[in-house]
């Protein structure tokens, strides 16, 4: 007796048609964002506030008080230093997530 084993989907154990190498599942799975994808996310975010905020410290007029103005610099110069460090951890994140793949 003859027995036909079916084709299986090449990311997993789903048996599919000959003309098929992936099942639907794998086919439309998107993976879950690692910790340093979204840490990278928020750092853009942090850079957006940075660019929205350096906008409104050129349209302030003449007559603003100077302690907000110094502390529109002052928040800015803190975010600089947030989106870096932030930066840092994710390249130490990757770099770790590559040893352990490895």
């Amino acid at each position: 007796m003859t027995t036909i084993t079916p084709e299986s989907c090449k990311h997993c154990t789903v048996p599919v048609t000959a003309d098929q190498t992936v099942c639907g599942f794998c086919a439309s799975y998107t993976p879950p964002e690692t910790v340093a994808q979204r840490i990278d996310v928020a750092v853009n975010k942090v850079d957006l506030l940075r660019h929205d905020l350096n906008e409104i410290l050129r349209e302030l007029p003449e007559s603003a008080p100077l302690f907000a103005v110094a502390d529109i610099v002052v928040a800015l110069g803190h975010l600089r230093r947030a989106a870096v460090a932030l930066d840092r951890a994710t390249d130490a994140l990757e770099t770790d997530s590559q040893a352990v793949t490895q």
